[in-house]
């Protein structure tokens, strides 16, 4: 019998990244294309030698100080045209953070931009940025600094602001200084001053070689840029200004849901955060209803009723006649504004989107005749902080009513209207379906968020001088 050979299987090659396959590289090919076509002086500083694989958590970015502007500009007509919203935070140590978010179906995609106008630490500039911006190569469709430039600036980075060095930087640092050979030394002795070339390449060896040449290396710094100070220590006092001012007014944006008991509030809140907890916006979720006080009084008469009710007793369902002492509504609105001071401040004076599950606005729901009074209404919500978004949970009130069988139909839609009038009084107030698709309900409030977040960044709109 002839034994035939059987054809030999291959497997198919496998297909290297390219940039088209996720949204960051397309976006940054059409952003160097930008770059190039008006002429803005930029460099990728770092982590670019294993893209379009990997991006890593950030692009590295330095841009000319003269040509902020023009980049500012370029990436707000880039979001525009793919449906971008664009975060921007300004650090006082001389960063632009862009994070350019898209929430989608079921996910928030982002892109984060680290952005650069001076390579310096709280304004202490170490190097100059036209280094990195002269003699500088092509790496495929993006610019980067020459080789001896990169590795004078990814070292310093790592003195100054890192504070170590870690192990891929170091193996990075290693090539850079191989490959570029006497160039280095150079670039290093004209910067930092004779024989700082040979000093550094000696000290990477070492294992804190190069931490312990910070000092050294600040004063040949200040040597060379003694303005450098100037700007140091006006930074410092800048980020205590804004501790202060972040204590008078919160940069974080508040987010509430309101609605009856059975709406989805808890569920609500726990899919969004879930949702941006991937992402470089920060969004937790506080609870601000009444079943879990602070106050200690609070806590007590929770004691004390739970002692007294009898064992077997069946918690009644509440309906429209039932009628409550102003007293408890006191105790309450007490319990939540410490509540709110402990756990929703400090989160806000943080920057934080705060997703509250209720608020004080619960108060219009209060069975006592007082609470419908216009004068006091009007004089309470003006009391209140005004959150910057605001949604309420409606539906049929008898599905609402059979979700937890705490309140009747005809309370449900009571309360229903009672939120719906927040509407004559918030400035950003939006009714979302209780009985809709959740993750459908969740991609709208996302959507919100975002732009609200969007809306509350501010553009460059000057040199990064603070």
């Amino acid at each position: 019998m002839t034994a035939f050979p059987m054809p030999a299987t291959t497997a198919p090659p496998v297909r290297s990244a390219a940039w088209e396959d996720s949204l960051t590289g397309r976006f940054l090919l059409a952003l160097f294309e930008a770059y190039d076509r008006e002429c803005v002086r930029y460099a990728v500083l770092r982590n670019h030698e294993r893209w379009p694989a990997d991006f890593g958590k950030d692009i590295d970015l330095v841009i000319h100080p003269r040509d902020l502007r023009r980049h500012d500009a370029l990436v707000r007509r880039l979001c525009a045209k793919w449906s971008l919203e664009a975060v921007v935070r300004a650090s006082r140590g001389g960063h632009w953070m862009y994070y350019l978010a898209r929430p989608g179906t079921g996910v928030v995609e982002g892109i984060y931009l680290d952005l650069r106008v001076s390579l310096s630490h709280m304004h202490f500039e170490y190097l100059p940025v036209e280094v990195v911006l002269e003699d500088q190569l092509h790496d495929g469709p993006f610019r980067t600094p020459s080789e001896a430039a990169e590795a004078l600036a990814l070292l310093l980075h790592c003195v100054f602001d890192k504070g170590y060095v870690r192990d891929d930087y170091r193996a990075r640092l290693r090539d850079l200084l191989a490959r570029s050979g006497a160039q280095f030394g150079a670039l290093a002795d004209r910067e930092l001053g004779r024989g700082w070339g040979t000093r550094l390449a000696a000290a990477l060896a070492a294992p804190d070689g190069l931490l312990r040449l910070r000092r050294r290396l600040a004063v040949a710094t200040l040597l060379r840029r003694p303005e450098t100070a100037f700007w140091y220590a006006c930074s410092r006092a800048a980020v205590l200004w804004d501790r202060v001012r972040h204590r008078v007014r919160p940069p974080g944006q508040l987010v509430i849901l309101v609605g009856p008991d059975g709406a989805g509030k808890t569920t609500l809140s726990e899919r969004v955060c879930e949702r941006f907890a991937p992402t470089r916006i920060k969004v937790s979720s506080v609870y601000l209803g009444a079943q879990k006080p602070l106050l200690p009084t609070r806590r007590l008469s929770q004691k004390i009723r739970k002692r007294l009710a009898p064992p077997t007793r069946v918690k009644p369902i509440k309906d429209v006649d039932r009628r409550q002492r102003l007293r408890g509504l006191v105790h309450i609105m007490a319990d939540k504004w410490l509540r709110y001071l402990v756990h929703v401040r400090p989160r806000l004076v943080r920057g934080e989107v705060v997703v509250l599950d209720r608020y004080f606005y619960d108060l219009r729901t209060f069975a006592h005749p007082l609470v419908r009074q216009r004068w006091l209404e009007a004089l309470i919500m003006r009391l209140i902080p005004e959150p910057a978004l605001a949604f309420c949970l409606a539906a049929d009130p008898a599905l609402i009513a059979a979700r937890k069988r705490e309140l009747t139909v005809a309370e449900t839609a009571r309360q229903i209207e009672c939120y719906r009038g927040l509407a004559s009084w918030l400035r950003d107030f939006r009714e979302v379906p209780a009985d809709g698709d959740l993750s459908r309900v969740v991609d709208g409030i996302t959507e919100q968020i975002v732009r609200v977040r969007a809306r509350a960044s501010a553009p460059p709109s000057r040199r990064d001088r603070s």
